[in-house]
């Protein structure tokens, strides 16, 4: 404490230095919880959308598979995409899909998730995306970080 009881001011540089380091070490620790949580909650709504849009469309996928016809056509993209639009109250613009909180910045946004599908006993549809979440410092967005996120919903076949 002989430091902080200087009166020159000369040793509270190092006292605020100690401050500045605390400061970012926490702020890192906070964006990280931020991020991981948004990632987490983006990841488990997607695939609450996607068994949704499993179950509803299930006996037209397995009508299709049976008759052995392709289901690429079948697969509606622009279903998938107005679902996780009217169900997760998200907007959307050209190729992105995006999130603002109640002050108008931007939480997060993602490419529009591309579906894909694969048969062996079971239906496996995939869905594939990247999450963008902004990196901002001083209330200025300086970069975006890039999550590629996969997320897959089953359906057995019997």
């Amino acid at each position: 404490m002989n430091a902080l009881s200087n009166k020159r001011g000369s040793s509270y540089v190092s006292a605020c230095v100690v401050v500045i380091v605390i400061a970012s070490i926490l702020a890192v620790v906070f964006f990280y919880a931020t991020t991981k949580s948004t990632i987490e909650t983006t990841r488990d709504n997607t695939r609450r959308v996607l068994d949704s849009y499993v179950m509803k469309h299930s006996i037209d996928i397995y009508n299709h598979i049976k008759q052995g016809s392709d289901f690429t056509e079948e697969l509606n993209d622009f279903i998938y995409n107005s679902g996780i639009l009217s169900e997760l109250s998200l907007d959307c613009s050209d190729e992105l899909i995006y999130c603002v909180d109640e002050n108008g910045d931007m939480v997060y946004k993602m490419t529009k998730p591309s579906l894909s599908y694969q048969v062996d006993n079971t239906l496996k549809l995939t869905a594939s995306y990247d999450l963008m979440m902004p990196v901002i410092i001083c209330g200025i967005t300086v970069s975006w970080f890039t999550v590629p996120l996969e997320v897959t919903s089953s359906l057995t076949l019997k």
